[in-house]
């Protein structure tokens, strides 16, 4: 009785020790598994981590040594190479976003010299995300437009620079506050606008738009000349290959100029010693010959006479000219000649340079000379001065040399930068190709016009009407 009492006990013992046995299990596998994933997470981590450390080990450089790298690869002629250090340089290195954006742009325009312009409009446009207040934005943006249309996308080309052009207009006009001197439109023209075309203008041109009047014109052709230029872009007149074709030679050519302006120069330069050495090396370029200053009239037969006894009289020869001369090009200034007459020279007109310079010569003072008679009627010379010929002093003649020795030198060493280029790029000229393709052509030529006109080698050129060829043949 005893035995089965103790035996119930017991089992009932067991039976509420059973739920705390299982749950604790339970728990137990638990915290396994948690430790497991928790050791899984730290080794993750770690081997993260150890990444970056790993790839600049095996390269043994750091960030700012690869950017170093970047550029010397770049220098080296190796762009790709380059553009790969560049990448690694962002991804290593905690720069700022300007540098982080400078850093995109140097990349994307790497990518598009190398024509891949899709590569390189991935970096502009992560320029603009990285740095929107970047000062290369309007480069920016000009690569841009530019991959666009290399990449036959003229819409969104188009698209872009119109928005660009609209939003850097508005932002001129509310930062400076410029003066407007004309609108089209909702568009500004402002006067920093206006005063800059006038300064690309040549010295010549600029100078004339110095009178009020003239610079209001200008501003009306400038209007004119904009919408125009909105009607050509409307009728898509920039798309035309040769309006392309010619935008590029043009470009060409100003990039060319500036090169040469670059490299030129310093070797241009010239000293006050340049100058003097060079005016004694050159002294017969600027010796100045005997000549004449002088006044003269073209009169009648009938009145020269007449005119000959009034100088003699002591007439005013000036007030003689101004009402007896039949010369219109001196008549009004009283038969002046501006310029210094030399041996060679007939500014009067006469027809014979030697006639006239021997009339002066023999005189060779001031004073009346003697009468010459033309076929346009009878000429009356009075010399005024005379200028005997002699070497003037360095002083004198020093712009006149100065702009020879500078245009010498730019000429020797725009010689000496073509030659160089040549030799340092690998480039090989076949002049004989030239020449023969140009006597091919004056011989398909020649060939054409014979058989044209269907006449031997001897005949003559065709009539240049049909009625005329029998009269022609009957020619002496």
């Amino acid at each position: 009785m005893l035995s089965g009492e103790k035996q119930e006990r017991t089992e009932r013992l067991l039976d509420r020790r059973t739920p705390y046995v299982r749950w604790s299990f339970y728990l137990l596998w638990v915290c396994l598994v948690l430790l497991a994933v928790l050791a899984a997470g730290v080794g993750y981590l770690g081997f993260m981590s150890s990444r970056t450390p790993v790839r600049t080990a095996l390269h043994g450089i750091t960030g700012e040594q690869r950017r170093d790298l970047a550029g010397k690869l770049l220098s080296a002629g190796l762009p790709d190479k380059a553009i790969e250090q560049y990448e690694l340089y962002l991804e290593e290195s905690a720069i700022p976003a300007d540098r982080k954006a400078n850093i995109a742009f140097t990349i994307g325009k790497l990518h598009m010299e190398q024509g891949r312009y899709e590569d390189a409009l991935s970096w502009l446009y992560r320029v603009e995300m990285l740095d929107p207040a970047t000062q290369l934005g309007p480069e920016v943006g000009s690569k841009i437009v530019a991959c666009l249309e290399r990449l036959g996308r003229y819409a969104q080309a188009q698209f872009s620079l119109d928005a660009r052009s609209n939003l850097d207009r508005a932002k001129t006009d509310e930062s400076k506050g410029d003066q407007v001197v004309a609108r089209i439109g909702q568009d500004a023209v402002t006067l920093q606008e206006l005063l800059g075309a006038i300064d690309a203008l040549p010295d010549w041109m600029r100078a004339s738009l110095e009178d009020p009047g003239r610079k209001e014109a200008f501003l009306n052709q400038y209007v004119a000349e904009e919408l125009l230029y909105r009607k050509a872009r409307k009728l898509e007149l920039d798309k035309d290959p040769r309006i392309r074709k010619q935008s590029e030679m043009a470009l060409r050519q100003l990039l060319v100029k500036k090169v040469l302006e670059e490299e030129i120069r310093d070797k241009a330069k010239i000293s006050a010693e340049d100058v003097a050495l060079y005016f004694k090396a050159n002294q017969d370029r600027y010796q100045e010959k005997e000549a004449y200053k002088i006044r003269f009239m073209r009169v009648g037969e009938n009145q020269l006479n007449e005119v000959m006894a009034a100088l003699r009289k002591g007439a005013d020869f000036a007030s003689l000219a101004r009402s007896r001369s039949l010369d219109e090009a001196t008549r009004d200034k009283g038969g002046e000649i501006q310029e210094w007459i030399e041996r060679g020279l007939d500014p009067t007109g006469i027809g014979d340079p030697e006639r006239l310079w021997q009339t002066l010569s023999a005189l060779g003072k001031p004073g009346i000379a003697e009468p010459v008679k033309t076929p346009q009627g009878d000429c009356v010379f009075q010399i005024v001065s005379r200028r005997p010929e002699r070497l003037p002093s360095l002083e004198e003649a020093k712009q006149r040399v100065e702009q020879d020795l500078y245009q010498e030198r730019i000429e020797k060493a725009y010689k000496g930068l073509v030659e160089q280029a040549l030799q340092a790029s690998d480039v090989k000229v076949f002049p004989e190709v030239l020449r023969g393709a140009q006597a091919g052509e004056k011989t398909e030529s020649e060939s054409s016009g014979s058989t044209s006109t269907g006449r031997s080698e001897d005949a003559t050129e065709p009539p240049s009407n049909p009625g005329s060829e029998s009269s022609s043949e009957d020619a002496p």
